[in-house]
């Protein structure tokens, strides 16, 4: 949802074309992320026997499989619509209707607000209690902020 919400329209199914092109070149990069998480969380499991390194990898091989998983199905989904004229005109107008945009951006935007909400709130107990929490997530609140002007500043000149 997120690499379709940064998508550009496409004006016809050429461009589609060549975006669904673009985007398998990006799931394949995800997936050899994926590949290297595993890889590294099994190399984490074998080197250390530490429960905290044991649950770390374990983390680390989930995540590392349903980033594989998700982008091999990206690969599969995009190579299904390349190869039919009809299904790729048709989801270019799904992808690109100005309803599907609004909805997109809406819960992009929602999503950022209730996740910086939540770090607040979490931020203002974590405060009284640990104090590595309250600064990790302010850490997180100050770079989501950041990113958000730069993001916004792109736009302006983009747009």
């Amino acid at each position: 949802m997120l690499i379709q919400a940064l998508n550009n329209g496409a004006k016809n199914d050429e461009e589609y074309k060549n975006k669904i092109i673009h985007s398998m070149k990006k799931s394949m990069l995800l997936s050899a992320v994926g590949v290297i998480t595993i890889v590294v969380a099994i190399l984490m499991a074998v080197r250390t026997q530490e429960t905290a390194g044991s649950f770390l990898s374990g983390v680390f091989v989930g995540t590392g499989a349903v980033v594989l998983f998700f982008s091999l199905k990206q690969i599969q989904k995009s190579k299904k619509i390349l190869a039919d004229e009809k299904l790729l005109h048709a989801e270019r107008l799904k992808a690109f209707d100005e309803r599907n945009q609004l909805i997109m951006e809406k819960t992009m935007y929602w999503s950022g607000a209730l996740v910086m909400g939540a770090c607040y709130a979490i931020m203002l107990v974590a405060g009284f209690f640990n104090m590595a929490v309250f600064w990790t997530l302010w850490s997180v609140v100050l770079v989501y902020c950041a990113t958000t002007v730069v993001i916004k500043r792109y736009y302006d000149k983009k747009l």
